[in-house]
């Protein structure tokens, strides 16, 4: 006679197999949950550079890895983004390092290299910075245009002292 196990068709060799069965399944959706999750992030990652980038960024370059399903998923991306400054002009030069920093920290948690290239963008801004500070003072120089082959009395002003005004000479 067929023992109770038999008749209900589970054997001890089958109900190993589908517990076998049930925990690789398990294993896999973890696997594809994990994926999707990290997919997820990595666009969203990415996609904040290239919006906040602007002009200076390019367009995410992702990899993929094949999950247990057959399907690639994202798990690593990089945005190229210009941390050049623009030459002869250090207003749009601090301008760009605006963005460029804000692009690197767009993302909700930025990782290291954004990191460097938010410092690098920070140090592009702050050399912007000197270099518009040297041109303001060039400009505001009342002595920077004075052609010193002129003649003295040519390059003389009267600067105010009080209540009188005296005559100041530059010579060469």
């Amino acid at each position: 006679m067929a023992s109770r196990r038999q008749q209900l068709g589970k054997t001890p060799d089958s109900s190993a197999s589908s517990k076998k069965d049930s925990v690789q399944i398990s294993v896999e959706a973890r696997e594809i949950a994990k994926l999707e999750t990290r997919d997820r992030e990595v666009r969203t990652h990415e996609a904040a550079h290239a919006a906040v980038g602007g002009q200076y960024a390019g367009a995410p370059t992702l990899t993929y890895t094949n999950g247990p399903d057959g399907r690639s998923y994202a798990t690593g991306g990089e945005v190229s983004i210009s941390v050049s400054a623009v030459s002869g002009d250090p207003l749009a030069t601090l301008q760009k390092a605006e963005i460029v920093r804000a692009a690197a920290l767009a993302p909700t948690q930025p990782s290291a290299q954004d990191m460097r290239v938010a410092s690098r963008a920070a140090a592009m801004a702050a050399q912007a910075h000197a270099d518009l500070a040297t041109k303001v003072s060039d400009e505001q120089d009342p002595l920077a245009d004075i052609d010193e082959s002129e003649p003295a009395e040519a390059n003389s002003d009267i600067i105010p002292q009080g209540n009188r005004a005296t005559r100041s000479t530059v010579t060469a």
